[in-house]
């Protein structure tokens, strides 16, 4: 049998709740949006999710502006609500206004602090903007992105998520067993198994670097002005030193392939940190320090 991953609100209607629940390994409503929204849906998912022992996201709609109140009032809302089978909390960042950047690192903080799992909704068109809050979501966050193509209720292959993305709406024109009209249909398309989203336990266990190590030149190490004066051909491997630099000191530099004086003062706090000879340099005792780290 085929497995469906919907999400839907208070506009699908359920016929069939047997069906829903054989049909999908996991089902994400809608919970809140704005600060006095609740989805007349909400009540119903739970209780039926919990009296089948199916697990279910909660998830708020956020308005343009105070997007970390809006976070409360998902959590307000919900909280006394959920059971045994809550896996976590979503913040759907679609609106056409756009929402704030800083808030909506801050709600996703907020939310992926409370003992849950948590996921963040974008589009494709507007992943610039959100750009920097997802690349530094939390270890326990999902990135859940929406790509239609050409919306005909299948997934094509030339319409592909970005690189990175855990979970692809696909479609808003999709069909489920157990209810009615146009549903919104995803697929599974980044490293995060199945059963990451339907277990609501969340490991502790710390990993290393996700991401690729860069490659020292010849000389060994690199230094200010790497990149634009010097050695304008390592520019690749100088962007994977500041993304590496930005995990291992949870910092924010620009990655732009350029080894400049806020890449060598990241590097020089990392050298201190970690007791090595302070130069401002990159080198191999750099790399096998950050190689070691785990979070």
């Amino acid at each position: 049998m085929s497995k469906y991953y919907p999400d839907i609100s208070h506009h699908e209607k359920v016929t069939d709740w047997n069906k829903v629940i054989k049909a999908c390994p996991f089902i994400i409503t809608k919970a809140t949006q704005g600060l006095t929204f609740i989805d007349p849906l909400l009540g119903t998912v739970i209780k039926e999710c919990e009296k089948r022992k199916k697990p279910y996201w909660l998830y708020a709609y956020l308005n343009s502006g105070k997007e970390l109140a809006q976070a409360k009032f998902l959590v307000e809302t919900c909280r006394e609500r959920v059971g045994k089978y809550f896996v976590g909390y979503i913040l759907d960042v679609e609106c056409k206004e756009g929402n704030n950047v800083a808030g909506v690192r801050d709600a996703l903080k907020y939310i992926s602090n409370l003992g849950y799992k948590s996921m963040i909704y974008t589009m494709y068109a507007q992943y610039t903007r959100y750009k920097s809050v997802i690349d530094k979501r939390p270890k326990n966050c999902a990135w859940w992105e929406a790509r239609y193509g050409k919306n005909n209720g299948t997934y094509s292959k030339k319409y592909p998520a970005h690189k990175g993305v855990d979970f692809h709406q696909f479609t808003e024109r999709g069909s489920c067993p157990g209810m009615s009209g146009e549903i919104d249909l995803n697929r599974l398309t980044g490293t995060k198994a199945e059963s990451w989203f339907t277990d609501p336990k969340i490991s502790n266990e710390k990993t290393k670097y996700p991401g690729t190590f860069p490659a020292l030149p010849p000389r060994g190490y690199y230094q200010c002005g790497d990149g634009y004066e010097t050695m304008k051909d390592y520019t690749t491997q100088i962007r994977r030193v500041q993304k590496l630099l930005n995990w291992v000191m949870d910092a924010d530099i620009k990655v732009d392939g350029k080894y400049g004086v806020d890449t060598a003062a990241l590097e020089t706090k990392l050298q201190k940190k970690y007791g090595l000879p302070v130069n401002g340099k990159f080198g191999d005792k750099s790399l096998a320090v950050c190689k070691k780290v785990k979070k």
